[in-house]
């Protein structure tokens, strides 16, 4: 039993397995982040906890003079459409996105996708244990003096508002939406190395996704912050945790040796590895 439960895990961790148990594992590892995200929700009297430390962010943004939520919000609503495109993007771009991403992984990727897969699962699970430590308000809950411009969009049924109730809407830091653009853009640039100086324009993603998450009140500056250094810490833990032959995608995708576990090679006939 023991040995078949390693294996199963080595298949899960490396993808190998059809696109069916795939599709699967994928739901079952986001009905367990929702799950859990909303589970670790502050109640009521913690709520002003969050608050107080959306209103410390904001402090500290001020002293390094990177509030940029309230200038971005009035620049978008400058623009013809601004707001529109921004909220709408936010409302509804999250999930298409890295459905898109993933799927094009499995298709075009394949060896690369199992490492990517655990680096963005492993950056949620440190997005986790950041929600429940630190609370924080979003700036439109934060009595900044900022527009909810998302909240029209929602009771229209565009980010499911009837789901809302059940969410943990305390969970500014960090912001996942600018992290996981983030992770996209990383990948993408490293698997588009023949593109040349034209691989930057993936860079696009999460410098876009930071003006939409600041301009609609949803994240802070500093909430994006925290998003790059936990997909930035999650691919330090994935690379160090990941057996050898597990491709990375800023490595060559022909594994050099065949592996059973996360970090043990299989012995070679006549020696060990």
């Amino acid at each position: 039993m023991q040995e078949w439960i390693r294996r199963q895990g080595s298949r899960a961790w490396r993808a190998q397995w059809p696109v069916y148990c795939e599709f699967m594992f994928f739901a079952f590892l986001d009905l367990l982040y929702e799950t859990i995200r909303a589970l670790i929700a502050p109640d009521t009297s913690a709520i002003r906890s969050a608050v107080t430390n959306a209103h410390n962010v904001l402090r500290v943004e001020a002293a390094l003079g990177l509030g940029m939520e309230a200038w971005s919000q009035r620049a978008t609503g400058a623009i013809a459409g601004g707001r529109f495109v921004t909220t709408w993007y936010y409302t509804l771009a999250y999930t298409p996105l890295f459905i898109g991403f993933f799927v094009a992984m499995w298709l075009l990727r394949r060896a690369n996708y199992a490492f990517v897969r655990n680096w963005f699962w492993m950056a949620h699970g440190i997005a986790l244990v950041v929600f429940w430590a630190y609370p924080l308000a979003p700036p439109r809950l934060a009595k900044a003096g900022l527009i909810d411009t998302t909240k029209h969009a929602l009771t229209l049924g565009g980010a499911l508002d009837w789901f809302q109730h059940l969410r943990n809407e305390y969970a500014a830091m960090p912001s996942l939406h600018i992290g996981q653009s983030f992770l996209y853009a990383l990948t993408l640039y490293w698997l588009c190395a023949g593109w040349g100086l034209w691989r930057n324009v993936w860079w696009i993603l999460p410098v876009w996704m930071a003006w939409v998450t600041m301009s609609t009140a949803n994240h802070y500056l500093l909430d994006g912050v925290g998003g790059v250094v936990a997909i930035l810490t999650a691919l330090a833990i994935v690379n160090w945790i990941s057996a050898a032959d597990i491709p990375r995608p800023w490595q060559a995708t022909t594994p050099a040796e065949r592996t059973d576990t996360l970090g043990t090679v299989r012995q070679r006939a006549g020696g060990s590895a």
